[in-house]
């Protein structure tokens, strides 16, 4: 796109109104001369839009943009250019749109800037005129205040550093394997109760699968911000499976004793495993990871 070339287009284009008989008429021919101009250069050239093109922009037909476009050579403004500089952009031949250069002369484009520089100041009957060289150039100098200066902050005299509350480093764990999963989420910002269901969830299925549930449930284009936004995911995760202590060896692979006297199956008491159960954490707490 090009201001100057569109800036003439509208300005300085000379398109007759009404136009002689059987010439497009001149908003078509305008609408044309524009939609040239908006693919042209800053000095009118090398303007290759398709016809199709050019109708789309004009609401008109291919056929009469053709019209218009013999009409706007016979006006004089605009000429075929050098059709070689398009053969390297488009290698088909029968699908090069024709090269297009504006009749746009030098000075028909104003430059954008105003013409008025320097002093703009009127005054009566007299141009003002502003000498170059040296200008005077007034200083200010502030008075000294018979107050005293503000006294350092006692932190920052003494160069003591607040103490920062430091997270779990099950916490730091997760926070890092989250990060390296691409998981922009804070837990600097977790309230203590929080961090407490954190850490509850690390202890139950460990780092990888909180970070798994939160991959499942992440949201590229609308990341969370926190991490108290994965609590109530964390939080329905089946626990896993508690893992069974070794075979005695006096029972099968299924962990089964020979029957009793009375035909009943045994079961071996080294299979017999006590599933540990969650605690369920009480309903203030559920609210806050709410």
């Amino acid at each position: 796109m090009s201001i100057e070339a569109i800036t003439w287009a509208l300005e300085r284009a000379d398109i007759p109104s009404p136009t002689p008989p059987g010439m497009p008429s001149a908003p078509a021919l305008t609408v044309v001369l524009l939609g040239l101009a908006n693919h042209a250069s800053r000095h009118g050239a090398d303007a290759y839009p398709s016809v199709r093109k050019l109708a789309g922009y004009a609401r008109i037909s291919e056929r009469q943009v053709q019209r218009c476009l013999k009409a706007l050579a016979a006006l004089g403004l605009i000429s075929r250019g050098d059709q070689e500089r398009i053969a390297a952009t488009i290698p088909r031949e029968d699908r090069r749109p024709v090269l297009y250069n504006l009749s746009m002369k030098r000075g028909d484009t104003s430059s954008p800037r105003s013409s008025e520089r320097g002093d703009k100041t009127k005054r009566h009957g007299v141009t003002g005129t502003t000498e170059r060289g040296d200008i005077p150039v007034t200083r200010t100098v502030l008075e000294p205040r018979h107050e005293p200066a503000a006294l350092p902050h006692a932190s920052k005299r003494t160069g003591a550093v607040e103490p920062e509350e430091q997270q779990p480093p099950s916490l730091d764990q997760l926070a890092t394997a989250c990060r390296r999963a691409g998981l922009a989420a804070r837990f600097d910002s977790l309230t203590a109760a929080k961090r407490a269901l954190v850490e509850q969830s690390i202890d139950i299925h460990g780092v990888d699968a909180l970070v798994r549930a939160a991959l499942e449930r992440h949201r590229p284009w609308d990341p969370a911000r926190s991490a108290a936004a994965w609590i109530p995911i964390w939080q329905s995760l089946q626990p896993p499976r508690p893992k069974l202590p070794p075979r005695c060896g006096r029972c099968d692979e299924y962990g089964w004793l020979p029957d009793d006297e009375f035909g009943r199956a045994v079961r071996c008491p080294c299979r017999q495993v006590t599933s540990h159960r969650i605690a369920t954490p009480p309903r203030e707490t559920m609210l806050l990871a709410a």
